[in-house]
């Protein structure tokens, strides 16, 4: 990340709660552009609710959120959702592919509905994926984790500042569990901030920063093992 450049998403004391009780207490948190983030945390920890938040669905009762340097406190509705429409990525835990589309066609319903003007951006892509023999296939006939990376690919192809994964591994074998993240190393590796939320310890640590998120509170891990790192380096031997 150039040293000037704002970060793609910053949160800062963001907290939410639901009328019925739990959400989130409070969370800061902060990804850079080309950077890999995971939140990890037991199920009702808050981690749906985090998700909520920095995809612009939720807004917060408390805190800031910025997205690409964008205030988004300051957004009325309308610029919220343009902010999410060009400027973030969703990975749905249930992926949301279209079954009627093919594998290129529901990548390229990121961008509306006249597909044909993005064929080339979606085919491009899916070929940065290993995904380019079955990119005229029907969704349907594709396994599971072929579709979960075309799910990736369709939140990526527009380019986002921040792309955002729902336990993005679960259920998948370990061969297939590391081509999906290999998609998402590839969004990263094209600009965009990448986090996801997991149960799997391996994946996330497997990221270049790690949070965990436990009684609607988000900690730094990666912080607390660099203060433990810089402690270790300074204490006598």
């Amino acid at each position: 990340m150039h040293p000037t450049s704002p970060p793609a998403v910053l949160a800062e004391q963001l907290a939410f709660k639901y009328g019925s009780g739990g959400g989130l207490v409070r969370a800061d948190l902060v990804v850079g552009t080309g950077e890999m983030a995971a939140v990890e945390g037991p199920s009702g920890a808050g981690k749906s609710t985090l998700l909520a938040l920095l995809g612009l669905i939720l807004r917060p009762d408390a805190g800031i959120l910025r997205i690409a340097g964008e205030d988004t406190g300051l957004l009325a509705q309308g610029d919220r959702d343009l902010l999410r429409r060009r400027s973030i990525g969703i990975v749905l835990q249930d992926l949301g592919l279209l079954p009627f589309l093919n594998a290129w066609e529901n990548v390229a319903a990121a961008f509306g509905p006249r597909l044909a003007r993005h064929r080339a951006a979606a085919r491009e892509l899916l070929g940065e994926l290993a995904l380019d023999d079955v990119a005229d296939a029907p969704v349907t006939q594709l396994s599971g984790g072929q579709r979960r990376r075309i799910a990736v690919a369709r939140a990526a192809v527009k380019q986002p500042a921040l792309v955002l994964a729902d336990e993005p591994t679960s259920g998948l074998d370990p061969r297939t569990a590391d081509s999906v993240m290999n998609a998402l190393r590839t969004c990263a590796a094209r600009g965009a901030a990448v986090l996801l939320v997991t149960h799997d310890a391996a994946v996330a640590g497997s990221c270049g920063r790690r949070y965990v998120l436990d009684g609607g509170v988000l900690s730094d891990l990666s912080a607390s093992d660099r203060a433990a790192q810089n402690a270790g380096e300074v204490s006598p031997g």
